[in-house]
């Protein structure tokens, strides 16, 4: 097992890898959770120094008690806080005085469980960083380091391995724990990070990254720290092109995110703006927690796959089925074997056996075990198939003491899926439902390189997680890799300025409008409309509505002066409108297509991007690609093509692809103006007009926190 290179100079190696430690909380009197802990340190091999410390003294296990950390003979590089909430914060707090790097506070009773408990712990936090000492938790599990042999955690022990693991969750790690036992995988390091009230995941992400034994890192994530979305992306993204990164997200909230009026609020919610992240990061996301570990294992044991096309080829019908229809719902696909190979395996299978993918050797195999690599090897030799599923009946739980003609038992055979893998560069899964208990013989195909399921489900996520990871890889070399700059977006009440307020700020941004004219009378109405050309549209300028529909305030296809007149009296009849209302008077434009295109600020990723379809099939299609910039011109073609949109903005029907290069420059001039004007929350333009190769804006609502001052500042 290697132990790793420690990183050099990271503030976390204080967490990771301390030369001592402090336990507080230790009783000789009692059997308290700060002695359950040090036994569990010490008695795991802890390298280091370990210390006692209890504020009634005494001795324990011949070991000193010591009153306080500054009574130590020594400043240790980490402090484990295991006393009561009440009793935390002063303990951190004396800690921090005394020099202390990095306390850890397993307690809990803060954040989570009130708004009192919440100022308590931002104060605590607050006060020891300011002494230099920073703060895992509260309320977590601990930590845990196989280079360190240490042990701070619930669990008596864990299986060493090359997988570096943060969770917010202690619950979630105990049970990824179990899995990671039954596919023969371990762990390096391990935090559990709770309330997360100081350090960064990402923090934790570039450690593990630095640390040569940790060869993937897994994450379970609820939510992040405000603020600092695009510092994790870009933080993430360059760690993931050198080790893969798995999360599984819960707890999709929107706590502290105001809602706004607009068809981008509604379309990108929380769920979407973080699988826009872990997509431009090249995390590798799992929404099902099975699944968690199998991907865990595919990504470690077998070579990225550089295209979506599986072969299959196995033994048993049933599993052929279920197999090909599980690989091509994790959105893989099971592409039919041409004739050339369909008569090779004629060559060794009877000619009732199916073989045009899925192939079924029809339990061929209890006679000749090489028979799964001898049949794989032909359809991954070639190169429109990039990556394979076997599968079947195998291994003791089905023929105990097998032995094939050539003398091979489940267990010498196993290793020869892992040599065809290296050999052609192309990843190999197994399913057997005998997987799912311990078999030596599965032990030995996965220590040898391939990953060994007893789900078919878990097989099939395994591929779609290594198609995904060569998706990113294949990105990166083509894409420039520039990090998105951190963002310090706020939350306010929300003033919606009217359209032709809202067309003129994103116009002089850099986004161009319809013409449109502002008018105050039946009488301008009637001129701005012959002067334009017919047909026009009248829409009422109403203030913080974001949907004039919703009220009549819009009048489409108007042909004639009287018409023009007569919708301008309606509108000056709407509620709330006085009996005046300013309207504009714009030309009705027909593009190829409509498009939606708004932005507004999130509370941990700054400013997000909705990009889907507009006009009146919004609210139907709910088509949308969610993007965080910034975005360079590459970075954003390969989000658009590979989101739900991708089609709608293509060339279809005689009508010519939306120009990306120009949606991309509109995109970063809304990005740009955002950042430079803090008022904005979000803007919605509904419709863009796409006509050709031009991009107008026909709709806009832009929300301000709160309402601007009129007069010499007013925006029109």
């Amino acid at each position: 097992m290697r132990t790793g290179r420690i990183p050099v100079g990271h503030y976390l190696n204080a967490l990771f890898a301390p030369k001592s430690v402090a336990v507080i909380g230790v009783s000789a009197s009692s059997r308290r959770s700060g002695n359950v802990f040090l036994d569990r340190l010490r008695k795991n091999g802890f390298e280091g120094r370990a210390y006692a410390v209890g504020r009634n003294g005494g001795v324990v296990d011949g070991e000193q008690i010591y009153r306080s950390v500054a009574d130590l003979p020594e400043v240790p590089d980490l402090v484990f806080g295991a006393v009561g909430a009440q009793a935390t914060p002063q303990a951190m707090i004396d800690a921090a005085k005394a020099g202390v790097q990095v306390g850890i506070v397993f307690t809990a009773g803060f954040a989570e469980m009130s708004s009192d408990g919440a100022e308590v712990q931002r104060d605590m936090v607050a006060r020891c960083n300011e002494l230099g000492m920073r703060v895992v938790g509260p309320n977590c599990m601990g930590v845990f380091s196989t280079g360190s042999r240490m042990n701070l955690t619930d669990v008596e022990s864990l299986d060493p391995g090359p997988i570096g693991f943060a969770s917010q969750s202690g619950n979630i790690a105990l049970s990824v724990f179990d899995v990671a036992k039954r596919h023969d995988l371990g762990f390096q390091t391990f935090v559990s990070f709770g309330n997360q009230a100081d350090i960064p995941v990402a923090d934790y992400v570039e450690h593990m990254a630095q640390d040569d034994a940790v060869e993937i890192i897994l994450l379970y994530l609820e939510s992040l720290q405000e603020n600092v979305g695009p510092d994790f992306i870009a933080r993430c993204r360059a760690v993931a092109a050198r080790k893969p990164i798995v999360a599984i997200k819960g707890g999709v909230t929107d706590a502290g995110r105001r809602a706004a009026a607009s068809h981008t609020s509604r379309l990108s919610a929380a769920e979407d703006i973080y699988d826009a992240a872990f997509e431009q990061a090249g995390i590798v996301q799992v929404r099902d927690l099975d699944h968690v570990v199998a991907v865990v294992e595919a990504l470690l044991r077998c070579p990225p796959m550089k295209g979506g096309n599986v072969a299959i080829v196995g033994s048993g019908g049933g599993h052929s089925t279920v197999g090909t229809d599980a690989v091509e719902r994790a959105g893989l696909t099971v592409p039919a074997f041409d004739q050339e190979l369909k008569d090779t395996f004629g060559e060794y299978l009877p000619p009732w056996a199916p073989m045009s993918n899925p192939v079924d050797m029809t339990g061929g195999f209890t006679e000749d075990l090489t028979l799964f690599q001898t049949l794989m090897r032909y359809p991954l030799s070639k190169p429109e198939f990039h990556g394979g599923l076997s599968y079947g009946l195998y291994g003791e739980g089905w023929r105990p003491g097998l032995v094939d003609d050539n003398g091979l038992t489940f267990r010498t055979a196993a290793p020869l899926f892992a040599a065809l893998q290296r050999e052609l560069g192309k990843p190999i899964v197994f399913y057997t439902p005998f997987a799912k208990d311990f078999e030596e013989s599965f032990s030995e195909m996965r220590r040898s390189g391939v990953p060994c399921y007893g789900s078919l489900a878990e097989a099939a996520a395994g591929l779609a997680a290594l198609q995904k990871r060569g998706a990113f890889l294949a990105r990166l070399e083509g894409l420039q890799r520039t990090g998105p700059d951190p963002q310090q977006p706020g939350a306010g009440s929300g003033f919606t300025l009217t359209e032709h307020e809202s067309l003129q700020k994103i116009a002089a941004a850099g986004v161009p409008a319809v013409r449109q004219e502002l008018v105050s009378s039946a009488e301008e109405a009637v001129a701005a409309a012959d002067a334009m050309g017919y047909p026009v549209v009248l829409k009422a300028q109403l203030t913080d509505v974001a949907h004039k529909s919703d009220v009549n305030g819009v009048r489409l296809g108007l042909t004639t002066a009287d018409e023009v007149a007569a919708a301008f009296q309606q509108m000056s009849a709407i509620p709330g409108a006085g009996g005046a209302v300013d309207c504009t008077v714009s030309q009705q434009v027909t593009g190829d297509r409509e498009l939606l295109l708004g932005i507004r600020k999130d509370v941990t990723f700054g400013h997000t991007v909705v990009i889907g379809v507009g006009g009146v099939l919004t609210e139907v299609a709910a088509r949308v690609a969610v993007l965080i910039p910034p975005l360079d011109a590459a970075e954003f073609a390969a989000a658009i093509e590979r989101s739900p949109v991708a089609a709608y903005l293509g060339a279809w029907r005689g009508k010519p692809a939306v120009d990306l290069q120009e949606l991309h420059r509109q995109v970063t001039a809304l990005h740009e103006m955002c950042r430079a004007d803090e008022s904005v929350e979000s803007v919605d333009i509904n419709p863009l007009m796409a006509v050709g190769s031009d991009l107008r804006a026909a709709d806009a609502a832009v929300v301000l926190e709160s309402e601007p001052a009129r007069g010499v500042h007013d925006v029109r």
